[in-house]
């Protein structure tokens, strides 16, 4: 896909501030090697060379550096690294992922998404281009469509803050809140030896009112009474 629309989907389902600027960076970073390669037609080529003669010319390492950004084992081994040394960028690098699944179905020929490169230097699957202008139109509205729904989500979300019982996009942040946050065991139950951790709750799982203290639950004890 064009580089706006891996930019603008990027900003669109990234986002929490904690980690949007960093998802922006991992949806550019695979086609630094495409960067590199228009550097070369145009500054290291003549001028009335065209794009097509210009590729005939073009080192091997260009396309190389392209391909390898464009891989999801290089992409699995990146994820992997990032998971054992700074696992609170992996939703950033989710972006990276996203990039790749993209350019999947709208690159063809030597621009081919080769997706299991190195292992597999010359498998991709082809598809249309994303230059053609119903590709651009259907990603665009589907973007609008997407911006939409998820603002309209959000003032839903404002306006019934007080009982809003957690959606799919709600359960979803939590789970990666706690796969790049994981809480510590408490101090009374290791003490007690019991290691085994009590699932955490979505804020508002449990809500079954709209004022102060509506919340069951195992072991809940009722507000005292009045006087």
């Amino acid at each position: 896909m064009d580089l706006f629309s891996h930019v603008l989907w990027t900003s669109v389902l990234g986002r929490n501030r904690l980690w949007h600027d960093e998802a922006i960076l991992f949806a550019l970073l695979p086609d630094a090697g495409y960067f590199l390669i228009m550097l070369y037609v145009l500054f290291g080529t003549p001028m009335n060379v065209n794009f097509a003669d210009a590729m005939v010319t073009l080192p091997k390492g260009f396309m190389v550096i392209y391909y390898l950004l464009h891989s999801f084992v290089v992409f699995g081994v990146t994820a992997l690294a990032v998971w054992k040394l700074k696992p609170k960028l992996l939703p950033a690098l989710s972006a990276w992922f996203f990039h790749i699944c993209m350019d999947i179905p709208f690159h063809d020929g030597v621009f081919g998404t080769r997706i299991l490169y190195p292992l597999l230097p010359n498998f991709y699957i082809g598809g249309m281009s994303w230059g053609d202008y119903r590709v651009l139109a259907g990603s665009y509205f589907l973007l609008l469509a997407t911006w939409f729904y998820l603002e309209m989500r959000e003032l839903r979300k404002h306006r019934r803050r007080d009982n809003w019982l957690p959606d799919w996009i709600d359960r979803l942040e939590h789970a990666v809140g706690g796969l790049i946050n994981p809480k510590p065991i408490p101090t009374a139950h290791a003490e007690g030896g019991d290691n085994a951790r009590t699932p955490d709750r979505i804020p508002g799982e449990d809500r079954v009112g709209t004022g102060e203290n509506q919340y069951h639950g195992p072991g809940a004890v009722p507000p005292p009474e009045a006087g």
